[in-house]
């Protein structure tokens, strides 16, 4: 049983949400075979989003039923406040099923969606907001991956 006043009732401020919410599907069921360097991958590719990615923007990552050492790391990434929003399923609900839930819960205006072996180059997220706001009857943005020789 609860006594007394709810103490949220008197918070005059309640937090909002970014404009931009990133949103990052992850996967990796075990660590070998396919999947022996899926870790190093995961964090290759958040790192470089956030060394990339001004703020402000809200990180959401969907984890579709990955192992234990994945769901440490982003435990502890979300601990560090280096994720906003982190959405664990006990199963693999393949990508359809991930972004039905992704795309509802995402709360930004804007959603860039990502899945987790990207790598994230400087100017990214400047350019494709540039895009949407020049054109803003456009409805997605997305780029052609490409290589340079410092790069890869």
């Amino acid at each position: 049983m609860r006594r007394g006043q709810n103490p949220a009732k008197f918070v005059a401020e309640v937090a909002q949400p970014a404009r931009v919410t990133v949103a990052v599907l992850t996967y990796a069921p075990f660590l070998g075979g396919f999947f022996a360097e899926a870790l190093e991958v995961i964090q290759a590719c958040l790192e470089s989003l956030w060394r990339t990615t001004p703020p402000p923007y809200d990180l959401l990552v969907f984890d579709n039923g990955s192992c234990r050492e994945v769901v440490d790391y982003l435990l502890q990434a979300r601990r560090q406040g280096r994720i906003q929003y982190l959405l664990l399923s006990q199963h693999n609900l393949g990508k359809g099923g991930a972004w039905n839930i992704i795309f509802q819960a995402a709360p930004g205006e804007i959603v860039a969606y990502t899945d987790c072996d990207a790598l994230f180059f400087d100017g990214w997220f400047e350019r494709s907001l540039e895009i949407l706001e020049a054109f803003p009857r456009v409805g997605m943005v997305t780029a052609r991956p490409f290589r340079t020789p410092q790069t890869f």
